[in-house]
C-alpha cells in the first residue's frame, strides 16, 4: 500500500511538471521575438499593398461653400456689387500611365516581404533550438543544485566528525579548520547553485512568458550516432540556411533599390481628368447670378531636369548598400562554414565522450553500492558512504551534461541546414524522465 501511495505521489508531481513540448508551445504563444516577427511580416505585406496602389487612379473631390460680404466698394463703372454666396466643386482623376520606378519599387517590396517571411521561418526553427537549450539548462542547474547539496552534506559529516576528533586531540587545529572551511565553502556553493537555478528560471520566464516550476530530468540512454559527410553538410547549408538566404535576399532588395532610384531620372506621364462646378448668387458678378460647369482632360508630362544632385546621390547610396549586402552575404557563408565544421567536430567528439562517461558512471555506481553495503555492515563510516555518493552524483552529473551537449550539437547541425522541426523536439522530449 505504501509503494502504491508513493507511486501515486510521484506520478502527481511529474504530471504537473512542464516537459519540453509544453515549454515550446508556451514560447510559441508568448515569446516577444516570435510575435514581433509575425507583425513584421504583416507590415511588409501592407507596404507591398501601398506600393501596388500607386498604379491605380487617384480620385479627389473638393467642395467649397463661401459667403462674401462687401464692406466697401468704389468704382466709376455701372457695376454695383452686393453680398453674395459662392459654391465650388471639383472632381479630379489622375491616372498614372508611365512611372517606371513603381515597378522596381513593387519588386523591392516583394523582396522585403520575402525577407521577413524568411526571418519568421528562421525564428520558428530557432525557437525549437532555444527551447531545447533552455530546458537543458534547467536540467543542468537543477542537477547541479542536487550535487551541491550532496557535497554540502558530505563535508558537513566530515566537519562534525572532525569536531569530536579535535576535542579528543586526534587532529590538529589546522586540520580541524580545514574541515570547517571546506564545509563553509560547500554551503556557499550550494547558495550560489540556488541562485544559478533562479537565474535560468528567470531566463526561461523571459523566453516563454510564463514561470516554470517543476521540470523533468533527462534519462541516460544509448544514442544512435549519425554519420554526416562534412562537404555535403556545408553545400546543403549554403543552399538552405536561412541566414544565407536572408543575406542573399538582401542583395536582391538593394538591386531593386538601385533600379528604382535610376528610374526616377526618367519622365513620368499622367492622364488627368477634371470636372468643375461654380455657382455664384446675384451680386457676385457683373453679369448677375452665374452657374458654370466645365470639364478638362489633360496629358501631363513631367521630365526631371535638375534637383541639386539629390537623385544622383540616392543612386550612389543604393549602390553602396548593395556592396555592403554583398560583403555581408560573403561573410555569412564564411560564418556558416565555420559553425558547420565546429558543430560537426563537437558532435563526433561527444560520441566518444558520452561512451566514456557511461563507463565511468557504471564504475562509480558500483562503488557507491558497495559503500552502502559496507555502511550497513559497519565497515564504512557515514562520511565514506556520503563521499562515494558524491562521486557517483558527480559522475552522473557529468554524463548527463555530456549527453545534453551531444544532442544539442546534433540539433544545431540540423538547424544550420534548415532541417529542424517539431519531430526533433519530440525525439528529445522522449529522453526525459517522466
Amino acid at each position: 500500500m505504501r509503494n502504491i501511495l508513493l507511486s501515486f505521489l510521484l506520478f502527481s508531481i511529474n504530471g504537473h511538471a512542464t516537459d519540453l513540448i509544453s515549454l515550446y508551445d508556451r514560447a510559441k504563444q508568448h515569446n516577444v521575438d516570435i510575435l514581433n516577427n509575425q507583425i513584421d511580416v504583416d507590415i511588409a505585406n501592407e507596404s507591398l499593398n501601398q506600393t501596388k496602389s500607386s498604379v491605380f487612379p487617384e480620385i479627389n473631390l473638393n467642395a467649397r461653400a463661401s459667403e462674401t460680404t462687401i464692406e466697401r466698394y468704389k468704382s466709376s463703372g455701372a457695376y454695383n456689387p452686393a453680398n453674395y454666396d459662392r459654391d465650388t466643386y471639383n472632381l479630379s482623376i489622375r491616372q498614372p500611365l508611365l512611372h517606371l520606378y513603381v515597378f522596381d519599387e513593387i519588386k523591392k517590396a516583394k523582396s522585403t516581404l520575402e525577407q521577413n517571411e524568411i526571418t519568421k521561418s528562421n525564428s520558428d526553427s530557432l525557437l525549437i533550438l532555444e527551447s531545447v537549450r533552455n530546458y537543458f539548462n534547467l536540467i543542468r542547474f537543477n542537477n547541479k543544485l542536487d550535487l551541491s547539496k550532496a557535497k554540502s552534506d558530505y563535508l558537513e559529516s566530515k566537519y562534525l566528525a572532525s569536531i569530536k576528533l579535535y576535542e579528543g586531540g586526534s587532529i590538529s587545529q589546522e586540520k580541524y579548520e580545514t574541515f570547517m572551511n571546506d564545509y563553509e565553502s560547500a554551503k556557499n556553493q550550494y547558495t550560489l547553485s540556488k541562485n544559478d537555478l533562479t537565474q535560468i528560471k528567470n531566463d526561461v520566464y523571459i523566453f516563454s512568458g510564463k514561470e516554470l516550476h517543476d521540470i523533468n530530468d533527462i534519462e541516460l540512454t544509448v544514442i544512435d550516432h549519425k554519420f554526416f559527410d562534412l562537404d555535403n553538410l556545408i553545400n546543403s547549408a549554403y543552399l538552405n540556411n536561412n541566414t544565407v538566404r536572408m543575406s542573399k535576399n538582401s542583395m536582391t532588395i538593394n538591386r531593386n533599390e538601385i533600379a528604382a532610384q535610376k528610374s526616377r531620372h526618367y519622365p513620368t506621364i499622367d492622364l488627368v481628368a477634371e470636372y468643375n462646378y461654380l455657382d455664384i448668387t446675384q451680386g457676385g458678378s457683373q453679369f448677375g447670378a452665374t452657374t458654370r460647369e466645365d470639364s478638362t482632360i489633360s496629358l501631363v508630362l513631367n521630365f526631371p531636369i535638375f534637383s541639386g544632385g539629390y537623385q544622383s546621390s540616392k543612386i550612389k547610396e543604393a549602390r553602396l548598400k548593395y556592396q555592403k549586402a554583398r560583403l555581408d552575404h560573403k561573410n555569412s557563408r564564411r560564418i556558416l562554414k565555420k559553425d558547420i565544421i565546429d558543430n560537426f567536430n563537437n558532435y563526433n567528439a561527444h560520441k566518444q565522450l558520452y561512451e566514456t562517461s557511461l563507463m565511468k558512471l557504471e564504475t562509480s555506481k558500483k562503488k557507491y553500492k558497495n559503500s552502502q553495503i559496507g555502511y550497513e555492515k559497519g565497515i564504512y563510516s557515514n562520511s565514506q558512504m556520503l563521499g562515494a555518493k558524491v562521486d557517483y552524483l558527480s559522475t552522473l552529473f557529468d554524463a548527463k551534461n555530456i549527453m545534453m551537449d551531444y544532442l544539442y550539437s546534433e540539433l544545431t547541425i540540423e538547424y544550420l541546414q534548415n532541417n529542424l522541426d517539431t519531430s526533433s523536439l519530440r525525439r528529445i522530449n522522449s529522453y526525459l524522465v517522466w
